[in-house]
């Protein structure tokens, strides 16, 4: 689990007049609205007994969340402003606060900054141009795994399973036919071209989604992944006009359990009579995916290529792993789950946020210790390591007629 990027805490419909609790990167937090509407999101625990802030309740000045066990208030910034059992007069402490955390809301979605970066330095919440706009019929539904963000990602991308997993859009024969058109790569997210020759639609109303596409007619799919939000955009091309664009936000609740928040847009047959059939056509797929996702080996989306091979058709998914592991190895930004877990039931560790590192800088002390976080690797050692998956890689794919972009 990586901190210091957007993830999707709740979809903004979800959080009203109450706080609400939302889970990300295995730390809990309280969601609220202040008087003006705007969400705060703070670490859900009290500094005083360790209250669940998002047991309680907002105060009528709409201005702080109220712990449920002994009424301490804190403000949007995590400041506790208000100790009761110590009268209207007591002057709290400034080292009396939580970690706050940045939040903006797009699409629907509320998103949350899990990390101390400068906002100058954070990677970008991802465009979603087709939301809101009258072009595009939208369908908003959530999906949850058993399964680790990284893997949910790393499936999401990868074209070549399609004609193995997902009946609607490949046949396994066609397998060695599909192939991967165009690589563009860029720091946090990439975007692919790839050309199949999936099965003719059926069903519909009257058997409509027949007249789609003829039977392995050439089709190109687009992929993208996003580093912010761990985001899988991938639009399909089905026709000339026809188009449909999926968006999931993949949130790592833990290790163990990864949430999908998802959009589908459509360009064509835009009524709502057409909605029942697209999300249960999505379902289905996210229910093919999970089958496999939740049953791979390693749980976990391995580090390096060590232990596995890779071969042409997986190129786009190494500029995804690649671009991974710099946040890990150069920027030291994966949480270090191991020694997390030797205070686990005994002290609270909270992801530093900008209010804790302001703070520091200005000599005060925080109450809560940081999330321990892997350190980066520094010097020949991380080139080597990344120099030798490159060379796997491109042994891999040496009798490919395609070059291997990483």
């Amino acid at each position: 689990m990586i901190t210091n990027l957007w993830y999707v805490a709740e979809w903004s419909e979800t959080v009203l007049d109450k706080p609400v609790k939302a889970k990300v990167l295995g730390q809990n937090l309280v969601l609220f609205r202040d008087l003006e509407g705007k969400v705060k999101c703070l670490a859900d625990v009290c500094l005083h007994r360790g209250g669940s802030l998002s047991g309680g309740w907002v105060n009528k000045k709409r201005d702080c969340v109220v712990c449920p066990y002994h009424g301490w208030e804190y403000n949007g910034k995590g400041k506790c402003e208000k100790i009761p059992s110590e009268g209207d007069d007591f002057k709290v402490p400034p080292r009396f606060k939580v970690d706050a955390y940045p939040v903006e809301e797009k699409y629907g979605m509320i998103w949350v900054f899990m990390g101390d970066l400068e906002e100058e330095k954070r990677y970008p919440i991802p465009p979603l141009p087709e939301y809101d706009n009258p072009e595009w019929r939208g369908l908003k539904t959530e999906f949850t795994w058993k399964a680790e963000a990284s893997r949910v990602v790393e499936n999401g991308i990868d074209i070549a399973h399609a004609s193995f997993v997902h009946p609607v859009f490949g046949y396994p024969s066609t397998a060695e036919d599909n192939y991967i058109d165009q690589v563009e790569k860029h720091e946090w997210w990439a975007r692919s071209t790839n050309v199949m020759f999936p099965p003719q639609l059926k069903g519909g109303f009257l058997g409509w989604r027949n007249f789609i596409r003829k039977d392995k007619q050439e089709t190109r799919v687009h992929p993208e992944w996003h580093l912010p939000g761990m985001i899988v955009r991938i639009k399909i091309d089905l026709r000339e006009g026809w188009h449909i664009v999926m968006f999931d936000a993949n949130t790592p609740v833990d290790e163990h359990t990864t949430r999908t928040f998802a959009w589908q847009f459509r360009t064509f047959f835009k009524q709502k009579m057409f909605d029942k059939g697209s999300m249960k056509r999505l379902k289905t797929i996210l229910d093919e995916d999970a089958t496999i996702v939740e049953d791979s080996n390693p749980y976990y989306l391995p580090e390096t290529l060590a232990n596995e091979v890779s071969v042409k058709s997986d190129k786009f998914m190494s500029t995804f792993r690649m671009a991974r592991r710099k946040l890990i190895e150069e920027k030291g930004w994966q949480i270090d789950m191991d020694e997390r877990d030797k205070h686990k039931g005994k002290k609270v560790l909270t992801i530093a946020s900008p209010v804790r590192r302001e703070a520091e800088q200005e000599g005060q002390g925080w109450v809560f210790e940081k999330m321990p976080t892997v350190a980066p690797i520094k010097g020949e050692g991380a080139k080597n390591e990344f120099e030798k998956d490159v060379e796997q890689l491109t042994t891999d794919s040496a009798n490919s007629k395609d070059s291997f972009v990483v």
